[in-house]
């Protein structure tokens, strides 16, 4: 297992390689408040991408359910294992740590 830090100028690409990777896949979204460690999490839900608009600095997270946008994005981690990526943890201007886990890795 790897943990890979993303370069602002690779965002979109990489989330859109990463979408094209995701057929329907389930995704965990957990929101953390970075100085009490709040969470906000749901179960696994049918996932559709994660998309990143460079003119607004915005990355979109579409699922079935919710729409979750992160303004600013300040670090993106990934990790990466054997079978692809397992995780994608976002630090967003809001102060706050956004993580999507994959209950299936996705292949890129």
């Amino acid at each position: 297992m790897s943990n890979k830090k993303l370069q602002e100028s690779e965002y979109e690409t990489y989330f859109n390689t990463l979408s094209k990777g995701m057929k329907g896949g389930t995704a965990e979204l957990e929101v953390m408040a970075v100085s009490i460690m709040d969470r906000e999490q749901t179960d696994w839900i049918p996932f559709y991408g994660i998309s990143y608009d460079p003119s607004e600095k915005t990355i979109s997270i579409i699922s079935e359910f919710i729409d979750h946008h992160i303004k600013n994005p300040t670090e993106i981690n990934v990790q990466e294992g054997e079978k692809g990526v397992e995780s994608v943890e976002i630090n967003g201007g809001d102060g706050y740590t956004h993580r999507v886990k994959f209950k299936n890795p996705i292949a890129l």
